[in-house]
């Protein structure tokens, strides 16, 4: 109760001096640092469950600074655990975080790699960017899902530059369904968790800021050493009977609180003479403006429930016209098949996210039409 009241009159008589706001942007800034540096830890021990715990957290915290004129501009922190969440779902093709239902996490993952370049070491940015290509077609060919290979190494192909080899090696792979080929073993999903652990250490190293965790440290240490010294103080007592007097506390002995050892005096912490706070890394402001990268959500959008949802809605709203071409694929692959073979006609042939329903839909319509 004295700690709270003394602090409580610290904080009363420097409100004038300083703007009470700005000390509080600070304490957020490393909050923020906190959260960053726990979401590196949890990403580098594959601990999914308390990452997406952590993650929510995170992103409460940051979102709701969006607004406040302390908030820093500067979002690498914020498009990071983006860039973190979607690797750690990578190889969950039920898991969303774009509106488009097709996109999976690795392929979302690449644009927000991309936009951290500035941030990361060229050839491992490179390296990075070639795991991210050929794992977003990987699982989608592990997974037994042919269409939606098909689909990505189009997007891919439209989204970003591939290099021609590489290119027509993923074409082989998908035409193939290949799921042992060398390159993929060349270019394994771990090797992908890997590298980005390379890129998190450099990072925390130069740019993060654990000024919170030092500071809990500290107590924590203080804590123990007070504990270990009373242990040691009453193993001595039981020894040797101490007389009243010794008992007594010297007139001059100061009593020093276990939360506070080794911290500086309360009044030297907010003192009048501070002109110029310390602040973390998210509490710099830079005089060059960024692209924002917010836009981004941290945390999924949704799941395995909701991709049969999330499929429907885009084909309801996306009903178009058949052309010739379709039902001349649609032809051709009852005869191969046979009718009601709807899947394996959509795994050997193109129909642009037409689904099994679709197809059973037309051909009901073709036999009216044509008697086929």
């Amino acid at each position: 109760m004295e700690m709270e009241g003394s602090s409580n009159e610290i904080i009363s008589s420097t409100t004038d001096e300083i703007d009470l706001t700005e000390v509080e942007g600070v304490v957020q800034s490393w909050l923020i640092d906190y959260y960053f540096a726990s979401l590196c830890r949890l990403f580098r021990d594959r601990s999914a469950l308390e990452f997406r715990k952590t993650l929510k957290l995170f992103e409460s915290i940051v979102d709701d600074l969006e607004s406040c004129s302390h908030r820093s501009d500067h979002p690498t922190q914020r498009t990071i655990c983006c860039f973190l969440a979607r690797v750690m779902d990578g190889e969950d093709l039920d898991v969303r975080y774009d509106h488009v239902a097709r996109i999976t996490p690795l392929m979302s993952a690449l644009p927000i790699w991309e936009s951290l370049k500035e941030v990361s070491d060229s050839d491992l940015h490179a390296k990075i960017k070639t795991l991210l290509i050929v794992q977003s077609v990987a699982v989608c060919v592990k997974k037994g899902n042919s269409q939606l290979a098909k689909e990505t190494l189009r997007w891919l192909e439209k989204e970003t530059e591939i290099p021609a080899k590489l290119q027509g090696k993923l074409t082989t792979i998908v035409s193939k369904k290949d799921a042992y080929d060398q390159l993929l073993m060349n270019f394994t999903f771990n090797q992908l968790l890997e590298n980005v652990d390379t890129f998190l250490n450099t990072f925390s190293q130069e740019r993060s800021s654990g000024f919170l965790l030092e500071a809990a440290l500290k107590v924590v240490q203080a804590r123990h050493e007070r504990s270990e010294k009373t242990s040691s103080e009453q193993d001595g007592s039981e020894r040797t009977p101490s007389s009243p007097e010794s008992n007594k506390p010297e007139e001059n002995e100061v009593q020093v609180d276990p939360l506070v050892l080794n911290i500086r005096p309360k009044r030297k912490l907010l003192s009048k003479q501070i002109h110029d706070l310390w602040k973390p890394e998210t509490a710099k402001k830079e005089q060059t403006t960024r692209k924002r990268t917010s836009i981004c959500k941290i945390s999924r959008r949704s799941s395995v429930s909701s991709e049969l949802q999330s499929n429907v809605s885009v084909t309801s709203q996306l009903r178009r016209k058949w052309t010739a071409e379709e039902d001349r694929k649609l032809k051709a692959g009852v005869r191969k098949y046979g009718e009601g073979k709807w899947r394996m006609i959509l795994n050997d042939f193109e129909f642009d996210n037409r689904t099994g329903v679709n197809l059973k839909d037309r051909w009901r319509i073709l036999k009216k039409m044509e008697d086929y």
